[in-house]
């Protein structure tokens, strides 16, 4: 009887190597745990903090689920294969098999005991590099504690990789996942020793030298080196990663072609984090080359499917500034767009997305933009008490010169301001402001001393220089967010 495959397998897998080597290196013992061991508890604590119905039993056909995962070989030097038992391969297959009656092999039932044990062999580095990847597809669907296993992953690869015997890296899948391993954010030092030490073919040097390049930040020769590569040779998702890298090197000077490897991603990497990443540039880069009926559809698949992801408080700004930068005057179909696209996505982020459009929005001066999109938030219900006090700020402030003055004045002094993020107090005190001004008359029964009048535009220019202040504040607050 088999016991049910977990999905923090993947992790535990590719430790017992990492977690060998480091052993063996005399690290870890002198804590009282090998890396090992800290793996298994992280990846355990990642599960039971997720919950197992919040895993994802597979990532959509990208090659990365549970099941995928667990194919490594295991300590006893066999490979687990699909269909095998898993616990096979996760150091305990010895109990395991003395648990079904499987604990003596052929040479103890003829009597030798002298019976040598199989050489041992680890997980090859590629196969590390699965695990990774599967806990980054695993951030893409909303679990965070796989997000910060991974970043401890990274830290415990990094050394092992550096003292993997140079014959190891002959096979390309692991030189790839060297390459892959500082593409996913681990050092490039680490991939600067692996190259020192390693003699490799000049066809894999163009890969080797532009990942380190793009980690480094050298666009010029990142961008010479990784667009030579032919991604169609390469492995589905392998060459995803190669894509993705290329079209962010290449959004600014050729968008055309960006967008062309960002479908490339959408296409070969479905399910991943790489796909979600694809989308959140997209919608950006789509926008910017003036196409908006493709930031339209990517701005609906990336909420469709990766609204939980660790990213997607990110892709809320930037989805909120594109939609506030469409053009004065097509505000009725752009609150429809956007309706359309966070229509499946949960009430309250819903909520967060429009009071979002609504500040960007007033800060811009689409007044008209902004007092719909906070109708937009009031419509949806069990609107928090803070998110409340925010709308009816963006709806006042949106009618400050539309309004009877009176009626303004009141809606401002019934908001809260304590339940106000601190820049939007300073809108509030801006709009008091304006208002204050508003009110005054603008001219008495009797005639004006020029004077007087001097007077007044000095005081009307002071008034609008503090409010320009406040509005820049809170641009730097937006900006800030968009990062």
């Amino acid at each position: 009887m088999t016991r049910p495959r977990h999905t923090a397998m993947a992790v535990i897998l590719a430790a017992l190597w990492s977690g060998t080597a480091l052993a063996e290196d005399g690290h870890g013992a002198e804590k009282g745990a090998t890396p090992s061991q800290l793996v298994r508890e992280a990846a355990e604590q990642a599960r039971r903090d997720h919950g197992a119905t919040g895993m994802e039993p597979s990532l959509d056909g990208a090659g990365h689920g549970p099941e995928h995962a667990a194919n490594v070989h295991s300590g006893d030097g066999g490979a687990a294969h699909d269909g095998d038992d898993p616990d096979a391969a996760d150091g305990e297959h010895s109990s395991d098999a003395a648990a079904h009656g499987g604990g003596h092999d052929q040479g103890e039932e003829e009597g030798h005991d002298d019976h040598e044990a199989p050489p041992v062999r680890g997980p090859q580095p590629y196969e590390a590099i699965r695990s990774l990847q599967f806990l980054h597809d695993q951030a893409a669907h909303g679990n965070r504690s796989a997000n910060r296993v991974q970043s401890q992953l990274l830290r415990w690869f990094g050394p092992t990789f550096e003292r993997t015997s140079p014959d190891v890296w002959k096979d390309r899948r692991n030189l790839r996942a060297a390459a892959l391993f500082v593409l996913s954010g681990g050092p490039p030092s680490v991939l600067r020793k692996i190259m020192a030490r390693v003699d490799f073919d000049e066809a894999d040097e163009a890969l080797l030298e532009g990942a380190l390049a793009y980690v480094e930040n050298d666009i010029r020769k990142a961008e010479r080196l990784l667009s030579s590569l032919d991604v169609d040779e390469m492995e589905p998702v392998f060459g995803a990663q190669v894509n993705l890298a290329v079209a962010q090197l290449v959004e600014k000077k050729d968008p055309a072609e960006a967008l062309n490897r960002l479908e490339r991603v959408m296409l070969d990497a479905p399910g991943t984090l790489l796909e979600e990443a694809a989308l959140r540039l997209g919608v950006m880069l789509a926008e910017h080359h003036g196409d908006t009926d493709k930031a339209d559809r990517y701005a609906r698949l990336y909420f469709d499917r990766y609204y939980r992801s660790v990213y997607a408080g990110n892709f809320r700004a930037r989805f909120s500034s594109v939609y506030v930068a469409r053009p004065a005057g097509s505000e009725e179909k752009t609150i429809a767009t956007i309706a359309d696209a966070v229509t499946r996505i949960p009430p309250d982020q819903q909520i967060d997305i429009y009071l979002s459009i609504g500040r960007r929005a007033l800060v811009a001066g689409n007044l008209k933009l902004c007092g719909m999109a906070a109708d937009e938030a009031m419509k949806i219900g069990n609107v928090s008490k803070s998110a409340r006090q925010r709308a009816q700020l963006y709806q006042a402030a949106s009618t400050l010169t539309e309004r009877d003055t009176t009626e303004t004045l009141a809606s401002l002094k019934a908001i809260n301001r304590d339940e106000l993020h601190v820049a939007d107090q300073k809108l509030l005190d801006a709009a008091f402001g304006v208002l204050g001004e508003i009110r005054k008359p603008l001219m008495t029964d009797r005639a004006r001393d020029p004077e007087d009048l001097m007077s007044e535009t000095a005081l009307d220019t002071s008034v609008l220089d503090r409010a320009n202040s406040v509005l820049d504040a809170v641009r730097n607050d937006l900006k800030e967010l968009d990062q």
